[in-house]
């Protein structure tokens, strides 16, 4: 606007100078009006170059020079034609700087006024060759007027509604760029489009990577998620999704996962792809923590069972022969120390291991050591040392155990007993697992604080061992474990009152195989709960089925281990197989040894009420091997003592254990349960029965374990050794 005004103002002044030149410009009242026009176009261009008043400026430049002109043609006459034309062309003017209704209302009153200053009661007449062209002239300057505005204001609103268009459009990208650079900050994702020659052409998303080479931005393909099938989709041009990887951007690693499309040209030609990569990172971030905690054990901090069984199944993975060292460390009495001492003792001494084993870890790089229960751990060297190596480390580790730890005002000793085996050309790692369990136990039979690895006598023995477990449970399934039953006679009546059902199983490699063996290695594992279903059933059915064809009663007893009878839903299974079978539960005495119900008094107490309060019998076995007192022995609710067969054998050498079996067999007024005398060998034994005053006895003495069908319903305890039971 103000190069409008200046050039205006710039020929007003050029006219008025040429006419003066020429002589043709007076002084008089038009040179007034001309200062007033220099002036105002002069105040237009100094808004115009201080950018104030944009609209007063236009005012200024469209009202100048019509008043000029008016002025021109009221003041005087002259010139007036000239003034016509000049004024016909200020529509222009105001099309282009002042509104469109302003520029309409200026032509409309400008038409009106050429048509009344040339109207015949004016007196004005314009002639042209001798004739009256007012009315004409008058038409003409009226349409030059509407022309000249139309010539302003048309390419001004198309010009004026593009500029708009456009400006809206650039406004609206703006904002558009504006708000998906935001979106970009705020997003996990990055979107991008690589060439052919694999040069990210397009980027978008946090941090920059246009012009970079795609795999200096992505690497790192994860295997697990089908890394190979992404080499292969680029390989052949093909989609891809979901591979995770890792984006490198401006120094800052994320952890992503991508899924990408080709883009090919017109012609079919390959042009690159176009990809999408989410930010995953922190969902990483979690589910490693999430897996370390389902792997780690919180007390210790150790490994857990559930990564001892990851890591065992991704070493059995691994092509080829495998070099693996194992060692299983039982805690010896740690249960003992937690009931001497309080869990809170037990927490620290295992808190202080992890420790022991943690710095362990760092002296050795490829020791991986796990946290399997209570007070059981494994450690796994992927070294497979030799016996010599083994046994170093083995003793090491028990050393590190043996460290006495201190608890409160206490100073807690410790011992563990250790089983080490490693794997070799003829011993893959299923059987060094099995080896070096077997070793823990033997160390257990030594009574514990020793490191065994299996070499010699000893790992034959264990061999043995390991082959008697693995067989055991097929044993059972199969029905090779068959039942025996010793009969229990009254002393008084002498007659045959009760069986005992005792498991006998022959091994196909090993032969008949003594129950103390079969039972404490079934005991070591779950096989025992599965054992005492099995002879529970068998003895219920084939005892029910005697005495119906014998038409006589008799009471079946059954042993329960410690772990079958502390194990979850163990009285409700047993009532279950008396239901199953029909036995009669007042017929059924349930044996439990004195050693399994001190391991835990509290919970046997409730088993054995519970037992008793559903109509079955209780027996205590192997009474007088453990530490159990009077006081606590008269707070079990049992119905029957059986004592052990070591007090007959001193009975025979001294007179002071013949007195205590006077007081046992007093027990049975005192406490009001019946007291048997079990292992009744020869007849001098069972004199000190009958003196004593023993209401039931057994023994090889009365019969040997056999079949029942061996057994006489009528059958009598016999008078002398060579007066024999009949049948037995």
């Amino acid at each position: 606007m103000m190069c409008s005004a200046v050039a205006t103002l710039v020929a007003m002044l050029v006219v008025m100078g040429g006419m003066m030149v020429t002589g043709q410009y007076g002084l008089d009242s038009g040179t007034l009006v001309d200062a007033a026009t220099i002036l105002m176009l002069g105040a237009a261009a100094f808004l115009a170059l201080k950018d104030r008043a944009p609209n007063l400026q236009g005012l200024l430049i469209c009202v100048s020079i019509p008043i000029n002109l008016m002025a021109m043609l009221l003041i005087d006459g002259n010139g007036a034609w000239l003034a016509l034309l000049l004024l016909s062309l200020t529509p222009v003017m105001w099309g282009l700087f002042a509104p469109l209704p302003a520029c309409l209302a200026y032509t409309a009153s400008l038409v009106v006024f050429f048509n009344f200053y040339l109207s015949p009661d004016h007196g004005m007449e314009v002639l042209f060759n001798g004739a009256d062209q007012t009315g004409l002239s008058a038409v003409t300057l009226s349409v030059m007027a509407v022309a000249g505005m139309l010539a302003a204001v048309l390419p001004r609103q198309l010009v004026g509604a593009a500029y708009r268009a456009l400006n809206k459009a650039v406004v609206q990208e703006n904002m558009q760029r504006e708000r998906l650079a935001q979106y970009a900050q705020m997003s996990s994702d990055w979107h991008m489009e690589v060439n052919e020659k694999g040069i990210i052409i397009d980027f978008f998303g946090t941090g920059e990577a246009v012009g970079s080479y795609w795999r200096d931005v992505l690497h790192d393909w994860e295997a697990e998620t089908g890394a190979m099938a992404f080499t292969t989709a680029i390989q052949t041009r093909e989609a891809f999704s979901n591979v995770r990887g890792t984006m490198q951007l401006g120094g800052v690693a994320r952890k992503v996962e991508c899924s990408g499309t080709p883009l090919f040209r017109e012609d079919g030609s390959f042009a690159g792809y176009r990809s999408i990569a989410h930010d995953i990172t922190e969902r990483v971030e979690a589910d490693a923590q999430l897996q370390r905690l389902a792997t780690t054990d919180r007390l210790t901090g150790l490994e857990n069972r559930h990564a001892f069984n990851e890591a065992i199944e991704t070493l059995q993975a691994r092509p080829g022969h495998l070099r693996v060292s194992v060692f299983y460390v039982d805690l010896d009495k740690f249960k003992e120390l937690n009931d001497r001492h309080g869990h809170g003792c037990g927490d620290t001494v295992l808190t202080e291991l992890g420790e022991r084993f943690a710095r362990l870890i760092d002296e050795i790089p490829t020791l991986r050591v796990f946290r399997l229960g209570g007070d059981e751990f494994c450690c796994l060297l992927e070294i497979s040392c030799g016996p010599l190596q083994t046994r170093e480390l083995a003793g090491k580790i028990k050393r590190l155990i043996n460290v006495p730890i201190e608890f409160e005002d206490r100073v807690i000793d410790l011992t563990a007993s250790i089983g080490a085996a490693c794997t070799d050309i003829k011993t893959d790692l299923d059987a060094a697992l099995e080896q070096a369990d077997a070793a823990v136990y033997e160390a257990k039979s030594y009574g514990g604080g020793h490191a065994i690895v299996p070499e010699g006598d000893v790992r034959e023995r264990l061999e043995r061992r390991i082959n008697i477990q693995r067989d055991f449970t097929a044993a059972i399934a199969n029905g090779e474990i068959r039942l025996q039953y010793q009969p229990i006679f009254g002393v008084k009546s002498r007659d045959l009152v009760g069986v005992e059902a005792l498991a006998r199983w022959t091994h196909p490699k090993f032969g008949a195989i003594g129950p103390s063996e079969f039972i404490h290695i079934a005991e070591a594992s779950r096989d025992i709960i599965a054992l005492g279903q099995h002879i529970l059933r068998q003895s219920c059915l084939e005892t029910l089925d005697w005495m119906n064809e014998t038409s006589t009663s008799v009471r079946l007893n059954v042993n329960v281990s410690p772990n079958e009878m502390l194990a979850y839903g163990f009285v409700d299974s047993l009532f279950d197989t008396l239901a199953d079978t029909g036995f009669p539960a007042h017929l059924l005495e349930v044996e439990i040894t004195e050693r399994g119900v001190l391991q835990n008094i509290e919970a046997s107490r409730d088993v054995i009420r519970e037992i008793r309060h559903r109509g079955a019998t209780v027996a205590l076995d192997d009474f007088g091997t453990g530490h159990s007192s009077l006081s606590r022995l008269e707070s079990l609710p049992v119905d029957r003592i059986k004592v052990d067969r070591s007090f007959f054998v001193r009975a025979q050498q001294s007179d002071r254990a013949r007195q205590i079996l006077g007081i046992l067999a007093g027990m049975s007024r005192i406490l009001n349960v019946d007291v048997i005398a079990e292992g009744i060998e020869n007849e001098e034994q069972m004199r000190f029965v009958e003196f004593a005053g023993f209401a039931k006895v057994q023994g090889y003495l009365l019969g040997r374990p056999g079949p029942l069908s061996a057994l006489h319903p009528a059958g009598k305890i016999p008078r002398s050794e060579g007066d024999k039971l009949a049948g037995v």
